[in-house]
């Protein structure tokens, strides 16, 4: 059987473009006018044993001589046992893995990476590919910044990603491939780091989550907040050593720009005898809660999510803005508040958030102060740092405050880097990740002007440097920037005094967490009978009924998501394909038991 909209073996291998274009237009009409411009690439047309067609480019077969189907219902098959949400084929030549890809695994998502729009074009001379081309689970890249693969993952929500990379269409443009195979390995990386925080902090979130879930409703979002200050500069301060080289000039930047603080960057920012504008906190941490201690910015607006550490939004702040919740229980009670509160981008570092929230709020230019990522001089953070301070306190005769420096330091795999001076300055693989977030956004927003004004921090690409001294010629804007907030702050006592009834969130999501547990916990006690039944040589497919409608059930379930998020990855949790009917039933209970205990851990914290 061949994909929907594929040619059957033995139908002519020219002439589809046409109809491709078309069918390719309605879904991504700027694609089609690209490749409508693009003069096609020269392509040779070969058949095969099999009766699909091949093609040859550069003397290299795109796909196999003798099968290039079977070969990509192999390619497919792997994929499912991968526990990858998605298939990244990198040169997708005639869509033969994509095909095979959507058509068995009905819940993948396929990104299809082209280097040259004219090879693409050709390749969609070759076969019939409407159905393919029509269907909104395939995505595809054609030219450009291979940096928009990123771009992508983000908006399919992309977790785990598996890549099948065409040597053919590689050795002929090895530059643009392989700028693209960086990109996805440091997307694994990045993934592989998230996965690990999941399982170190993740019951952290539930439980600060289900502390903060009546102040979901309280509080307005971001979403509110888009290009209210458009046009406007900002200075977003972060918490690295250069910050203390900016801090001089403050109170003349704030004459002239927004500012926006990260927690960190907060006690030195307050030192400086300055109150941000808007002071932003993600991390979920109880220390990073202490970053905060004996700080006062009674005029700044907090800028949060719903998983922080409850404390924070106890603290006296001029009001309280919440973003959109990265966890399920935190974006269930919003959809219950009534939608979400605004999305921004999460890149690993609060200062990631902090830039996205300034180009939220329309500031152009964004200017960076301590965004080093790195250790200009060997430190860490800027002096007033609870990092640094703590460092000093601590500090004894045999652990001198140098030791906690150098241990944060040399903790990640340093490196040198060029510095934004010319320079080298000393970096790692953390801090080079949040730098490659930014380096994606720079290309994503290319109208969201960003300097950095840390001389001898990590030279970011299209990020450059700019010295503070430069910033004094911006005219003032504090009066136009006063009047913004004064509107805000207007606007959330009328939302304040026309507040509705509670959310019925908690409630709501117990009944559900009840109802899942019990349903995960016949579900598993339906798999044991199967599995003995299986043992004992009897016919089990009663049973096995049974348990494909109490899966419908499970899924049916408004929590499912919720309970899902402690549970480990499929490829940890399942391991290795399955080879008789007993081991798949045995691994289908463990799935059964970790998705009752997590629901019964929610209901547990929320009650």
């Amino acid at each position: 059987m061949t994909g929907p909209g594929s040619e059957s073996p033995g139908s002519p291998p020219e002439g589809f473009r046409e109809g491709n274009l078309r069918a390719l237009g309605r879904r991504f009409p700027e694609l089609e006018t690209l490749l409508r411009g693009a003069a096609p690439a020269s392509l040779e047309s070969v058949r095969t044993p099999s009766g699909f067609p091949t093609a040859r480019a550069g003397g290299r077969y795109l796909h196999s001589r003798y099968d290039p189907e079977g070969e990509a219902r192999k390619s497919a098959a792997a994929l499912a046992s991968s526990g990858a949400d998605a298939l990244v084929v990198l040169g997708p030549g005639l869509f033969y893995a994509a095909e095979a890809a959507l058509r068995e695994l009905p819940e993948a998502r396929v990104v299809a990476a082209c280097a040259d729009p004219a090879f693409l074009a050709a390749c969609l001379d070759l076969r019939d590919l409407g159905g393919l081309l029509s269907d909104d689970r395939l995505s595809i890249l054609a030219g450009g910044a291979p940096e928009g693969l990123l771009w992508i993952f983000e908006r399919l929500g992309t977790r785990k990603v598996r890549v099948l990379e065409s040597k053919a269409e590689a050795e002929l443009y090895p530059e643009w491939y392989g700028r693209a195979k960086a990109i996805l390995a440091r997307w694994e990386a990045k993934e592989t780091i998230n996965t690990a925080t999941l399982r170190r902090f993740g019951r952290l979130w539930v439980r600060n989550l289900a502390r903060n879930l009546d102040e979901i409703p309280r509080h307005p979002g971001v979403a509110g907040l888009e290009g209210r200050f458009e046009g406007i500069p900002a200075v977003v301060a972060a918490a690295g050593p250069g910050l203390d080289e900016v801090l001089p000039l403050l109170s003349v930047l704030r004459d002239r720009a927004v500012l926006v603080c990260v927690d960190t960057a907060l006690r030195s920012v307050l030192r400086a005898g300055i109150e941000p504008d808007f002071l932003v906190v993600v991390d979920p941490q109880y220390w990073n809660a202490r970053h905060l201690d004996r700080c006062r910015a009674l005029r700044s607006v907090l800028v949060t999510e719903a998983a922080v550490w409850p404390s924070i939004l106890r603290m006296p702040f001029a009001s309280v803005r919440l973003c959109a919740s990265l966890y399920p229980l935190g974006t269930f009670a919003e959809g219950r508040a009534g939608g979400s509160k605004g999305r921004l981008g999460a890149g690993g570092s609060v200062a990631t958030t902090a830039w996205d929230f300034a180009r939220v709020l329309g500031c152009r230019p964004i200017y960076m102060a301590g965004l080093d990522l790195g250790f200009p001089g060997g430190r860490t953070h800027a002096r007033a740092s609870r990092f640094e301070q703590k460092a000093l306190a601590e500090g004894r005769r045999l652990r001198p405050p140098s030791t906690y420096l150098y241990e944060a330091y040399a903790g990640a795999r340093p490196r040198d880097a060029r510095a934004n001076d010319g320079g080298v300055v000393r970096t790692d693989e953390r801090l080079a990740l949040y730098s490659w977030w930014f380096e994606s956004r720079m290309l994503r927003h290319p109208e969201c002007t960003t300097r950095n004004l840390s001389a001898r921090g990590l030279a970011i690409p299209g990020m450059p440097y700019e010295p503070a001294e430069e910033l004094r010629s911006l005219p003032p804007a504090r009066d136009r920037i006063d009047a913004a907030l004064e509107i805000l702050r207007r606007e959330e006592r009328e939302g304040a005094a026309a507040e509705g009834p509670p959310s019925d969130a908690r409630g709501r999501v117990l009944g559900l967490l009840s109802d899942m547990e019990a349903r995960a916990g016949a579900a598993l006690d339906l798999a044991s009978r199967a599995r003995a039944l299986e043992r004992a040589g009897r016919d089990p497919s009663e049973v096995l009924a049974l348990l494909d409608e109490a899966d419908r059930d499970l899924l049916g379930n408004e929590a499912k998501e919720i309970a899902g998020f402690l549970l480990p990855d499929l490829e940890t949790l399942l391991g290795r394909p399955a080879r008789t009917l007993e081991e798949a039933l045995e691994r289908s209970e463990a799935v059964y038991r970790e998705i009752r205990d997590s629901a019964a851990y929610h209901r547990s914290i929320l009650t």
